[in-house]
């Protein structure tokens, strides 16, 4: 997961993620975060494909789910693909452990944990 996305102009396969991260700390619940990148390297491929990320929380329930976007053949099975997806207002309801998890044409291949944290305000002294 990374705050920003920047995609080089000239070279369309390199990309930056900026304040990549497997967490983030928020004040109260429930947390709104208005944008918040998901973004995977995939080998490559002579098919095309479709891939989806979604956001699973303790119980298992899908809170967020990133539209279907279909990936063309590689022209090298070497290069890699390098799939992104963006949840807009993501809202964590409570502290813990959450789960990102990249589907490949409809199958979940790989997940990675999210952890939300609260902090409580440091009194001033």
């Amino acid at each position: 997961m990374c705050e920003r996305v920047l995609r080089d102009v000239l070279r369309p396969d390199a990309i930056s993620c900026i304040n990549i991260t497997n967490g983030m700390t928020v004040p109260d619940f429930p947390a709104l975060v208005p944008m918040l990148f998901a973004f995977a390297q995939v080998s490559g491929s002579h098919f095309e494909f479709s891939y989806q990320f979604k956001m699973i929380d303790r119980q298992s329930q899908v809170i967020a789910i990133s539209p279907v976007a279909k990936v063309d053949p590689l022209p090298n099975k070497h290069m890699m693909h390098k799939v992104i997806s963006a949840f807009n207002g993501l809202v964590f309801k409570e502290e813990g452990t959450y789960n990102v998890v990249l589907a490949l044409d409809g199958v979940d291949v790989g997940s990675l944990p999210f952890q939300v944290t609260q902090v409580s305000p440091q009194p001033v002294a």
